[in-house]
């Protein structure tokens, strides 16, 4: 059998070799089976779909996706793909923050066409609407190429307004061997997960990799999920998953949410992989969730920190399989970071000057910068219907270099990452990485804290480090705040050496992305604007009995 140049090619494989195998199981509520495809039952509802496009005029053209978590979600992802059209997956519905992404995304993209059912609330801009139950002709045009645009995947926009981040079929095929080789992944795999399908963890990682690899891919709404973390650990329990993971939050949800009791009668000894990732890595949450779990055989080994950003489709590192959490100091003297692991075969990093070009010694923080043939083909043009190069790119040792954003250092275990470049305080003369005093934040506090935010203010001598706390509604009953405030700030004074401002939020209200990741830099304007407003009882730097040295 031909070696599949893209996954189109190689789904259709699957149709043949692997004809009744169950591809897809769709839990609308979380928890019974509400749609599920064999190989070949997909394959047969993802050509007339694709022909439908093509005759469309869409091929190479930008197609909305939206349309809620299901079956005709992933159908319709796969048609695109088959078809040569560029999908773009967008939150659904749109609502809050999502509508405002939404609108975004299509203002950008300019021209191309949007898959909604007719009696979704949408808003076209200039794109054509289309009903995909009614798209709907005979295939007869061949896959697209390997350097065609697959999907455009819009950023998070935690830093900055979101960016469509063109992914070509080459990128795609060659970020699923990598993840397959970093999770040791095989065509037994069984995935369980909620992650958003517009999001780059959710698309790559929940739904594409088990069908790349001719698995099974167990899905529910994200929502199921917020609104009972049960309904998870439950699907993976009763579909015996191989495979799941999620950001820091879902673990630490799982843990506010889920009882002894209930974690009791699970059996969640068939995981074999745990993964991470998306937004700082928080030892403590993942060394809890591990301990909660046991009593239903979760094996703690089984965890797999991991990273990667959109420019570089999905993973970037992650430890080896079966080695589970380890923390190591990324500089001398430093406090312990989670290991992050080391690039699978074809990614390439380093650790470079931020402003320059230099690599920076082992053990020394820099900008983490990547190359490999998972690098994203480019930025989509709406205005000319084109792709134009990344920004910043770094051409050095005969590769084209993605400068992150972030920082990192590489490690004897690994990748470590401190922060992002844009949210690093300098604070009375010190760097502090927000990430470092939000970890400490919730060491201090654990289960009573829900998010944190770390930010800088202006003073007279520089920032200071302020941090902004959310507090689950449940967590507040006789919590004595003050005392919260005071602890909070005195492990972050240990770790960062030097004593914070606390102000603690109510749960929901720090600025976030559509897939969960906190704003910074929205938050810090929140705070200075005063639309966020603070529960009673605060504890000013100046109350805490604690003197930084």
């Amino acid at each position: 059998m031909t070696a599949a140049a893209t996954l189109p090619e190689l789904i259709a494989q699957h149709a043949r070799s692997r004809a009744d195998h169950c591809a897809l199981r769709f839990l609308q509520r979380g928890e019974a089976v509400t749609e599920q495809a064999s190989y070949a039952a997909l394959q047969e509802a993802v050509a007339p779909l694709a022909g439908g496009l093509v005759a469309a005029g869409l091929r190479g053209v930008p197609v909305v996706l939206a349309l809620p978590p299901g079956l005709g979600f992933v159908t319709a992802l796969l048609a695109c793909l088959r078809a040569g059209a560029i999908a773009v997956p967008v939150p659904f519905p749109p609502t809050g923050e999502a509508r405002l992404r939404q609108q975004r995304v299509i203002a950008d993209l300019g021209a191309g066409a949007i898959l909604a059912a007719p009696e979704a609330e949408i808003e076209t801009g200039r794109l054509r609407r289309l009903d995909p139950a009614t798209l709907r002709a005979p295939l007869d045009s061949p896959p697209p190429a390997p350097e065609a645009p697959a999907v455009i995947q819009y950023s998070s926009g935690s830093t900055r307004a979101p960016a469509g981040i063109v992914i070509s079929h080459a990128n795609l095929m060659a970020n699923q061997r990598m993840i397959q080789e970093a999770f040791g992944s095989g065509p037994d795999v069984i995935g369980v997960n909620w992650l958003p399908p517009h999001h780059d963890m959710g698309l790559f990682g929940a739904i594409l990799h088990p069908l790349f690899l001719g698995g099974t891919a167990v899905l529910m709404p994200p929502f199921a999920f917020i609104q009972k973390p049960l309904r998870w650990l439950a699907a993976i329990a009763a579909h015996r998953a191989t495979v799941v993971g999620g950001p820091n939050f879902g673990y630490e949800l799982c843990l506010r949410r889920v009882s002894a009791a209930q974690t009791a009668s699970l059996d969640l000894s068939s995981l074999q992989v745990t993964f991470c990732g998306a937004e700082p890595v928080r030892a403590e949450s993942l060394r809890r969730f591990a301990d909660h779990l046991a009593p239903a055989g979760f094996d703690p080994s089984s965890l797999l920190p991991c990273y990667g950003l959109a420019e570089v489709t999905l993973l970037a590192t992650a430890v080896a399989k079966g080695s589970g959490l380890r923390e190591v100091a990324a500089e001398p003297g430093g406090p312990l970071q989670v290991a992050c692991g080391s690039p699978p075969a074809g990614c390439r990093i380093s650790i470079r000057e931020p402003e320059g070009t230099d690599r920076m010694p082992a053990g020394v923080a820099g900008e983490i910068c990547i190359a490999g043939p998972h690098l994203a083909a480019g930025l989509w043009q709406g205005e000319t219907a084109s792709i134009a190069p990344l920004p910043g790119l770094l051409q050095a040792e005969g590769a084209h270099w993605l400068r992150s954003g972030d920082i990192g250092a590489m490690t004897e275990a690994g990748l470590v990452i401190l922060d992002r470049i844009k949210d690093t305080i300098i604070a009375h003369g010190r760097k502090i990485y927000a990430a470092d005093a939000e970890a400490a934040a919730f060491e201090a506090a654990g289960p009573q804290l829900a998010a944190a935010a770390a930010i800088g203010l202006p003073g007279p001598e520089g920032d200071r480090l302020v941090l902004l706390c959310e507090i689950p509604l449940a967590e507040r009953r006789g919590l004595e705040l003050a005392s919260l405030c005071r602890r909070i700030a005195e492990q972050v004074g240990q770790r960062c050496g030097l004593l914070p401002e606390v102000a603690l939020l109510g749960s929901g209200t720090l600025p976030r992305t559509t897939s969960g990741k906190i704003r910074h830099q929205a938050a810090r304007q929140a705070w200075l604007e005063g639309s966020l407003k603070p529960l009673p009882a605060q504890s000013p730097a100046e109350e805490v009995a604690w003197a930084a040295t």
